[in-house]
């Protein structure tokens, strides 16, 4: 019987689309030259923007390793791609308002929520069901997720979240699953994972032990790793529960 559901976030609940981090990306690179002007470090724009997507190369790198790292270690990634070598050594008073800088677009221009998403929660949580949020971070923080979270009126509804960029592992590592269903006090075979990534998020769950929902508006059809159910909408995933009752 299962008593346990986890959520993927982005594209599942929240929305995470190219464009969106592109725009984000500008943001947190003009935010950062700012601070970096009025500390006497003056950069051009397009030159930390380059850094910036490079250093995101660089991270991909640490990610497809099933690892991650902090949001002040990706700046100090930024930083060492720098040509100049006075931006490679940035005196450690400014990183805790880089480190903000860097989080805060999300929470300056909200992504909006994926449709069905509060509802859901809400009914799977009003029959007690533990509800658990496994989220690979990228540029975004759990820190600032969690702001994010009740912002939008959602933090209430999980029993306990793991983000990446502290747990340290991505997904499709088994071990942040098994972490969270820890925390949860719950059993892979008891549980269920929803998330829109076959690769991350049903290969994840599956080789945990736990029921995978692959979570497809386009109902894109996979070959290679099948997910135990479909679902077009999130509405349809409380009829998934019901069927395994």
């Amino acid at each position: 019987m299962i008593d346990t559901v986890t959520f993927d976030l982005w594209n599942t609940l929240i929305s995470n689309w190219p464009l969106d981090n592109q725009r984000y990306g500008r943001m947190r690179v003009d935010r950062i030259r700012g601070i970096l002007k009025q500390n006497g470090r003056e950069v051009k724009f397009d030159d930390l923007f380059q850094a910036y997507d490079s250093g995101f190369e660089k991270c991909k790198e640490i990610w497809r390793q099933n690892l991650d790292i902090s949001t002040e270690e990706q700046l100090k990634i930024m930083f060492d791609l720098q040509e100049d070598e006075k931006y490679r050594d940035i005196p450690p008073s400014l990183m805790p308002m880089l480190v903000e800088a860097f989080a805060a677009p999300i929470l300056d221009e909200p992504p909006p929520v994926i449709d069905g998403a509060r509802e859901i929660l809400e009914q799977i949580k009003k029959e007690s069901y533990k509800i658990g949020l496994i989220c690979n971070t990228g540029r975004t923080p759990g820190k600032t997720i969690r702001i994010l979270l009740e912002r939008l009126g959602m933090i209430g509804y999980f029993d306990f979240m793991t983000f990446s960029n502290e747990f340290r592992i991505r997904k499709p590592d088994t071990r942040i699953f098994l972490h969270t269903l820890s925390r949860l006090n719950s059993h892979p075979q008891n549980s269920l994972h929803v998330g829109d990534i076959i690769e991350l998020d049903v290969r994840g769950a599956k080789n945990a032990g736990m029921l995978s929902v692959h979570f497809s508006p386009d109902h894109i059809i996979y070959e290679q790793i099948a997910p135990d159910f479909t679902i077009r909408h999130l509405k349809e995933l409380k009829e998934v529960l019901n069927n395994l009752k």
